[in-house]
């Protein structure tokens, strides 16, 4: 483990390479704000180059043009390396955060890292299972059929000869992220505490959730979970599969899974027959994996999904996976029902208790932003009816109002927007709502069925139960402290509370000037005998006056000082400062 002083000594370099990068592509706003001008040899003022001075705005931040700006920050994170590329990725599946213009550029984030060479890997694969590359496999090809960032594919044989693909982690990847996350929370707590309009964004959560997301990524033992689940989920459908993983030769570092022999879903021609089932099939495989089992690929675009000579589909590369709960289920169903009949105040219903409004929302003027983006669509032709974009309005219309929506479904919205753009390859002329509306048939059954509505009133029944049994208890307590003079009503009011605190410092401080000033007197009496006289002024007068002077000082000071943080409501707390560098 290094020690705190080298630590230390790298994470400066860090910074001094971010601000760098930073400002290379035109974001020394960016880097001055966060505090990162010291590590260039700058004053920590906003002047620069950018002419933006003072100027807290995003626009003076990043700059007038979005979509040039977008092209330079995804050049920053490719320039920063694997762990500012996986953020990028990562916030690429969240369009209720990031714009527009921001997230077409981050899906082009490519892992465009150099092979590890075979020696690496043999000391990477044979510490992690314990034994030789001989002794697991039978052969192990050198050239790796894939690299990525975290790490690289190669194909092999087992001794039975079975063929296998066995994923290797890249050597040291693992402390190298987590040390750049120390430094990502350490910009993200700074630009929440100098960047007012930030709020919304919320960069520490960001930042959690991206640690969650790419620690999980580093242990293959996560992703073999995840890749074994949804062959459950799956097993009884034929159209959809997944490798088998052979959890001998999986570590959180190695994993091996069965090779498939399949072709690549880009390869496939649009419009022909094969397309056509496969089509079918992808949308048959996203229903169940969204609204049935809660569970689905996070990324599927065609590199992670193949397809056999029947249609049949393979999906593989379990790193982001998305969940719903049954609430979160109904939640969605309702919403994709109440946007087929254009009920806008039921889309507005459903968007907030899908998400958590920051701040006060305008109900009236939310409803007439979702009204503007259904009827622009609604309006279109089914051709020109685009699925993503219509969420990605509606979305940033969430934004505006500051609703900020559970991740899931922002990793939702990235999985639809992707599987919407395979489904027109592969039918150029698809009509979005002929092919829906089945889905949605089955999906009204599905919330409105029977059963569903026998589960639901009988909840509502035993929490109706529950509350008039325990209303006559809880109300004959409630007489009897009336009766017994034991009820108290607790006003609580803010203001009132901070006077209170006021004016008890107030008259702690007024008390100790008394006796300061009791104390001083009889000390002048008690040292009179010795007072001399400089120039004829007695030195006990100039040391009075001196001490007046400097506890005057200290008690304006002080109970200025306390008015102010009383104003404010807080007290100054050294804990969050000795926490800036540290992860919660």
């Amino acid at each position: 483990m290094a020690s705190p002083v080298r630590a230390a000594v790298q994470d400066i370099k860090r910074l001094r390479t971010i601000s760098s990068v930073l400002t290379r592509h035109g974001f020394s706003a960016v880097a001055r704000r966060a505090g990162l001008g010291r590590f260039l040899g700058e004053s920590s003022t906003l002047r620069g180059d950018d002419g933006f001075e003072g100027d807290e705005s995003v626009e003076a931040l990043i700059g007038p043009d979005r979509s040039e700006a977008a092209v330079r920050f995804r050049r920053v994170l490719e320039d920063l390396g694997p762990t500012f590329v996986k953020l990028g990725q990562v916030l690429s599946t969240r369009p209720d955060l990031v714009p527009k213009e921001f997230l077409d550029e981050l899906r082009k984030l490519q892992d465009a890292v150099s092979p590890m060479p075979m020696e690496t890997i043999r000391r990477q694969v044979e510490s992690s299972l314990g034994q030789t590359l001989e002794e697991a496999y039978a052969s192990f090809e050198e050239k790796p059929l894939a690299a990525a960032s975290i790490g690289q594919v190669h194909r092999a044989t087992l001794h039975d000869g079975t063929s296998v693909v066995v994923k290797v982690q890249r050597l040291g990847i693992g402390e190298q992220i987590r040390a750049d996350l120390d430094l990502l929370y350490y910009l993200a707590r700074f630009l929440e505490a100098t960047v007012e309009e930030i709020e919304l964004y919320s960069p520490t959560a960001i930042v959690q959730e991206f640690e969650r997301a790419i620690l999980a990524e580093l242990d293959f033992r996560q992703e073999a979970k995840h890749v074994q689940e949804f062959g459950k989920n799956f097993a009884e459908v034929d159209a959809v599969s997944v490798p088998f993983v052979y959890d001998e030769l999986t570590r959180a570092e190695v994993m091996t899974m069965e090779f498939v022999q399949a072709g690549k879903l880009a390869d496939i021609e649009g419009g022909s027959e094969l397309a056509e089932t496969v089509l079918h099939n992808l949308l048959d495989a996203m229903v169940k994996m969204v609204l049935y089992d809660g569970f689905f690929h996070g990324d599927p675009h065609p590199g992670n999904i193949m397809v056999r000579e029947d249609g049949a589909l393979i999906f593989i590369d379990f790193g982001l996976v998305g969940r719903l709960s049954s609430r979160q289920q109904d939640d969605l169903i309702g919403l994709i029902l109440n946007v087929l009949t254009g009920d806008v105040d039921a889309i507005a219903r459903a968007l907030l208790e899908m998400g958590d409004p920051v701040g006060r929302v305008n109900l009236r003027e939310f409803r007439s932003d979702v009204e503007r983006v259904r009827d622009k669509y609604i309006s279109a032709t089914v051709g020109d009816f685009d699925v993503s974009q219509f969420i990605q309005e509606v979305m940033d219309a969430a934004q505006y109002h500051r609703i900020r929506l559970n991740p899931n479904y922002a990793v939702l919205v990235k999985t639809a927007a992707t599987i919407e753009g395979i489904m027109r390859r592969l039918k150029p002329d698809m009509d979005v709502m002929a092919i829906g509306l089945p889905y949605a048939r089955d999906l009204a059954l599905k919330k409105y069925s029977a059963k569903k509505l026998a589960q639901s009133a009988l909840s509502a029944a035993v929490g109706v139960s529950s509350f008039v049994t325990k209303v006559p208890q809880q109300l004959d307590q409630v007489l009897m402290d009336l009766e017994g003079g034991n009820l108290t009503v607790t006003v609580r009011n803010e203001s009132l509370d901070q006077l209170g605190e006021v004016l008890n410092t107030l008259g702690t401080r007024l008390f100790l000037g008394v006796i300061a000033s009791g104390l001083a007197v009889v000390a002048a009496m008690l040292l009179r005998p010795f007072d001399r006289e400089i120039f004829g002024v007695s030195v006990l007068l100039i040391i009075g006056i001196l001490a007046a002077l400097s506890a005057t000082t200290l008690f304006w000071w002080s109970l200025g000082w306390h008015v102010a943080a009383s104003r404010k409501g807080k007290k100054l707390r050294l804990g969050p400062l000795m926490r800036l560098m540290r992860r919660d």
